[in-house]
């Protein structure tokens, strides 16, 4: 059945006004660019017009978006989802803003926060904006009950662990706060750029809005969504932000309206580009890419990634909590086969578990090469000579998952471990990840604006994302210090044990890093693109 969720706030008129676009991302880093068009300054919006905000470039009223997935809440603090946050950060905004280097150096900006200064190592004093308002049809302004209201409800929602050592947020007056944490923190202020951490209207809950989480301070808001079929959002007529600049964060956009369709099988997704049922195809199938390149209306774009495919273990089921026995494995896989097999070769090999263009990356480790007689004398040592292990490789049904379970599994056999391949849903994987029913299992992760949330996240004992369910007191002393130590030089070499510790200690394997490869039609202007597919469609649009 079709579950269809209308929008319980008054839409505005769509009108040939701009409509602004704001709100942060959380995904980004090295190896990701702007596409070329924006790198040429081609950014929607055109330029300012006596004080009435951008003037507004012929378009396509409706930009539509193909995408691999569908939405599965609009609830930020609810979810974590790379999709759900790809539409709320067109509708919501951050207290900070990740700018993934498009600024220089300087990765981390200001937002619907002016300016920031730690007091003391337990205290931020923030200044907020004092022209922003919420689109709940009243204009109601955003000031710093709301900030104190989002943050402490995120403490009690799943997105708590974003906020690792908040303490409390203390209204000084309504533009005005201060943030006390249990400690100092590297990168506590880089955590107010997440968009489940984007500013809700505290007075939409108070009044028993239903669902006030979809009231943001963003230049789209919620329309639409018929599960399965579509999600749209539309301009907001009276943005707040509509005189600020084309090209500048908080500017604008140019789409009267933008549609999500979710196109689970790769190939209906290049169908539809082709027809021109759909603008963008997200992640096409790498076989296809020839026909794509092939037609005059469409442009390939491809760049190196930042999404981290890997293998992993459920360290807390025997016999995978023997050390030697996961290093047996890791020198079975065939990581080059594995490439092959599930981009076409179109992705970067790697040891280290951290994402690249993160701070600290390191990757000079001697790591787990592909070496059988290595791995079988690790499986010696392991007290497991002649193999005999009998397990269960679960992973999320469809491409690439299936591909690299294939060649996972036939380099397994080769060392005497017999791997039944378990297909699953992926929030069904998700769940038995959680709970700890997995063995083996299948995984990728994102992270490119912040070292802690793949630290802390995946390798911390007790983290909800901690699939491994690895515990070792050591790795949680080191996460501590690169998340606390002052000095760089020391915060540096504590990231490099760290990195070294958990490859020697092999939790996980890692795989490759893919391209980001995605297809467009070739008049999208104002489009920013991530790595690791956190896409920014705000300033987006089909010139014509």
């Amino acid at each position: 059945m079709k579950k269809r969720i209308a929008l319980l706030l008054s839409v505005a008129m769509l009108v040939g006004m701009m409509a602004g676009c704001g709100g942060g991302s959380k995904d980004s880093g090295g190896g990701t660019t702007t596409t070329p068009a924006a790198e040429a300054g081609q950014t929607a919006g055109g330029t300012a017009e006596g004080g009435s905000g951008p003037a507004v470039p012929a378009h396509k009223e409706t930009l539509v978006i193909g995408t691999d997935a569908d939405i599965n809440t609009l609830d930020l603090q609810k979810q974590q989802d790379q999709i759900n946050n790809i539409i709320l950060k067109n509708t919501h905004q951050t207290l900070v803003f990740f700018t993934n280097g498009a600024d220089g150096e300087e990765r981390f900006v200001p937002c619907l926060a002016t300016d920031w200064e730690f007091k003391d190592d337990t205290h931020i004093v923030m200044h907020l904006r004092d022209d922003v308002y919420f689109n709940d049809g009243n204009k109601t302004p955003m000031t710093a009950e709301d900030v104190k209201f989002t943050l402490d409800m995120a403490m009690e929602n799943m997105v708590a662990s974003n906020l690792a050592g908040y303490v409390a947020c203390n209204v000084v007056d309504d533009h005005t706060i201060e943030i006390e944490i249990e400690s100092y923190n590297n990168e506590f202020v880089q955590t107010l750029a997440s968009v489940p951490l984007s500013i809700q209207s505290k007075k939409a809950y108070d009044d028993g809005v239903t669902d006030p989480f979809y009231i943001g301070t963003g230049p789209y808001k919620f329309d639409e969504w018929v599960e399965g079929e579509y999600c749209r959002i539309v301009k907001v007529a009276d943005y707040w932000g509509n005189d600020i600049p084309a090209g500048e964060n908080l500017a604008p956009g140019v789409s009267d309206a933008i549609e999500f369709r979710p196109y689970i099988e790769a190939s209906s997704r290049v169908i539809a580009l082709q027809s021109g049922e759909i603008d963008v195809c997200v992640n096409p199938p790498i076989n296809e890419l020839q026909y794509l390149e092939e037609d005059k209306n469409i442009t390939v774009f491809e760049q190196p990634g930042t999404r981290l495919f890997y293998f992993a273990f459920n360290v807390e089921k025997a016999p995978w909590d023997n050390q030697k026995l996961r290093q047996a494995v890791a020198c079975a896989i065939d990581r080059d086969a594995v490439l092959e097999a599930a981009v076409y070769g179109k992705g970067t090999l790697q040891k280290t578990i951290l994402n690249r263009g993160l701070w600290g990356f390191y990757d000079d480790m001697e790591g787990f090469n592909y070496d059988v007689d290595r791995a079988k004398a690790l499986m010696a040592e392991a007290g497991y000579p002649d193999g005999g292990i009998k397990t269960t490789l679960s992973y999320a049904s469809g491409t690439p998952y299936e591909q690299i379970a294939t060649v996972i599994q036939a380099n397994l056999a080769a060392i005497g471990v017999e791997a039944t391949l378990e297909p699953m849903e992926t929030a069904t994987l998700k769940s038995a990840c959680v709970d700890g029913s997995q063995e083996l299992f299948l995984w990728r992760w994102n992270e490119d604006s912040k070292v802690d949330f793949v630290y802390r996240d995946l390798f911390y004992t007790d983290s909800g994302s901690n699939y491994h369910h690895y515990s070792d007191s050591k790795v949680d002393g080191l996460v501590d210090t690169v998340a606390t130590e002052k000095d760089p030089e020391k915060r540096l070499a504590a990231a490099q044990e760290l990195q070294e510790y958990l490859v020697d200690a092999c939790p996980q394997v890692p795989l490759y890093i893919a391209n980001l490869v995605i297809a467009y039609n070739k008049n999208l202007q104002g489009q920013y693109l991530f790595g690791g597919g956190n896409h920014d469609w705000r300033h987006a649009y089909i010139a014509e």
